[in-house]
């Protein structure tokens, strides 16, 4: 017999044994509260005794016959216990087979017990077994368990009808036909739901990774409720997370985790569009000097006045990241070696013109960049773009700063004359 608790199934193994571990300790105490007290009922007579089994076994038979399959299955589910903590895995053939026999002890113990009048009783429980199965194991498994009872219960409504103790037993059979709609319709509001409830589980899974690019699509409730209103809550609170996540706190720039985060998603549709990604590796020039004759504060100001420089200048599409310390990092979409340099020259013209209110005119800030482009073909052209950004970086660094260089085939860092973006501006 299965009781609400806060954890849904999966639908794997190990979730489907984790559930039917913590549910066992509940079918015992079930099963075995349900008869002492059906025992201890019939023994001060507050309740009928003519079941449909006293018929054949008599009184104290059946009573023997009831308690036997308690304990019979008391022992199926410690045995189930055991295996389950063994194997820490449940496959669907399993589940059904415990099912069946909750369903089976259930209406083993009313055809013993209960008298063919009262009958419907049994459907209460049933409705429980119906709805907790699609709660936790989904709505295939709770039609099987649904056959189950039903075949459970019209054998013991055909049982008692040819032994005289139901004169219409179509009546019975009706009430189950009612009995089996109300548990789909019911069924069905719990499987939305838990359809519902894992879509924010995921939503929230992929928060926690840094993930905030879907949002909970509430026009898809027909009817809201609460779990509608978690998931408006995530909507409001999911752009300030982004934020306080994915971005650095100083520059206003994406952080490491962004950027990979954004780059990846970039570069998926680059492969679906075959168009050209570009990298640009920038770091700016003689900043230690800032930090040594200004201090930290003032260091701090500038890379704030940097980070907006940079967003200001790139496009809308680009994605802008603090790698490290002086160091950034740009994504360019759908650009190919020619944008890639436009791009350059734009950012190192708005330095060079840039009044950086943190130096109060006592340093010129300028800035070197690396640039390399590729054609987006595979998930590790980042990992490639950035690689040859940054060989083509520390090249415009020794050839005197405030420059940007284009990585090309057989470019080696070292290497004492490279061509810079002026010379190769007939690329675009």
């Amino acid at each position: 017999m299965t009781v609400t608790t806060h954890t849904f199934a999966t639908g794997d193994d190990a979730s489907r044994a984790e559930v039917l571990l913590w549910q066992s300790g509940y079918r015992i105490g079930i099963a075995v509260s349900i008869a002492g007290i059906g025992l201890l009922l019939r023994l001060v007579g507050l309740v009928s005794s003519q079941s449909v089994a006293v018929l054949w076994l008599g009184q104290a038979g059946a009573t023997r016959a009831y308690v036997v399959a308690v304990v019979l299955y008391v022992l199926g589910v410690l045995l189930l216990q055991w295996r389950l903590r063994t194997t820490h895995a449940a496959s669907r053939a399993l589940v059904e087979l415990v099912l069946m026999a909750d369903a089976l002890t259930l209406y083993l113990g009313s055809f013993l017990l209960t008298p063919a009048s009262q009958l419907d009783r049994t459907l209460v429980v049933s409705m429980f077994f119906v709805q907790f199965t699609q709660l936790y194991f989904g709505w295939r498994t709770t039609l099987f368990q649904l056959g189950v009872v039903g075949a459970c219960y019209g054998t013991i409504v055909v049982l008692a009808s040819r032994s005289g103790m139901l004169l219409l037993p179509s009546e019975p059979l009706w009430t189950f036909a009612v009995f089996a709609v109300g548990a789909l319709a019911y069924a069905r509001i719990l499987g939305h739901q838990g359809e519902r409830m894992r879509r924010l589980t995921q939503l929230f899974d992929r928060a926690r990774e840094g993930d905030f690019g879907e949002a909970y699509e509430d026009a898809h409730d027909k009817f809201p409720d609460h779990i509608t209103e978690i998931g408006r809550a995530y909507n409001k609170l999911r752009g300030h997370l982004e934020w306080i996540i994915l971005t650095d706190p100083l520059s206003g720039c994406f952080n490491r985790r962004g950027f990979d985060q954004l780059a990846a998603r970039e570069v998926s549709r680059g492969i679906r569009a075959k168009w050209h990604v570009s990298m640009l590796a920038l770091d700016v020039d003689h900043f230690k000097r800032i930090n040594d004759d200004f201090g930290h504060l003032t260091g701090d100001e500038a890379i704030r006045e940097i980070g907006a420089v940079l967003r200001e200048t790139a496009r809308a599409g680009d994605v802008v990241a603090r790698s490290g310390g002086e160091e950034f990092s740009i994504l360019a979409p759908e650009t190919d070696e020619a944008g890639a340099v436009r791009l350059a020259d734009r950012i190192l013209e708005a330095f060079r013109t840039h009044a950086f209110a943190s130096l109060r005119g006592r340093m010129q800030l300028t800035i070197s960049i690396g640039l390399a482009s590729e054609e987006a073909v595979s998930d590790d052209v980042v990992r490639r773009l950035t690689a040859r950004a940054d060989e083509a970086l520390y090249v415009a660094k020794r050839n005197g700063r405030d420059q940007a260089v284009l990585w090309q085939t057989g470019m080696r860092a070292f290497d004492p004359a490279q061509r810079t973006t002026r010379e190769i501006e007939r690329l675009g």
